[in-house]
């Protein structure tokens, strides 16, 4: 029994059986190629980043980068502009309150001690009654740029001297 085993030769022989083959062959490289191309080759394993994804990374890193260092020379630029501005507001705050405490009949300007830091009023010293205190208060607080007034004023209450 002779069995005749088909060969290459044999199964390329006809010409639609030609045209299959090469097909079949142009597609296989076809998708092989379009495979290769779209994703790394180490997408496919966890926990491993593809080039793209490193790449992305990157570019988003050295951009935080260069705002950071846009934003400290900005904050250099700008800090002492405003320092400098906040020093001489704290200076004409002072101003117009020892003014106001000046032009008071109540309060007596002498005995009070005050300190301006960024539109927070500091009031030191003694005060004759409580109602000279109070005043002196309102009168920082009513002054134009002061956000919180701080009272550190003592009443003292002289007491006439008995015989």
């Amino acid at each position: 029994m002779n069995t005749p085993f088909l060969t290459n030769t044999m199964i390329l022989n006809t010409p639609v059986k030609k045209l299959g083959a090469v097909l079949a062959l142009v597609l296989s490289f076809a998708l092989l190629s379009a495979c290769s191309t779209v994703r790394d080759a180490t997408d496919w394993v966890p926990g491993v980043d593809s080039n793209e994804e490193i790449k992305a990374q990157e570019e988003k890193e050295a951009k935080e980068q260069r705002l950071k260092e846009q934003a400290y020379k900005d904050k250099a630029v700008y800090e002492p502009v405003m320092a400098a501005s906040t020093a001489e507001a704290d200076a004409k705050i002072n101003v117009m309150i020892s003014k106001k405490y000046s032009e008071d009949p109540v309060v007596k300007r002498d005995d009070i001690g005050i300190e301006v830091n960024a539109g927070v009023v500091t009031l030191m010293g003694s005060v004759n009654s409580e109602e000279s205190a109070v005043r002196a208060i309102a009168l920082a607080k009513s002054t134009r740029g002061v956000s919180r007034v701080i009272s550190k004023l003592v009443v003292i209450q002289l007491r006439p001297a008995t015989e």
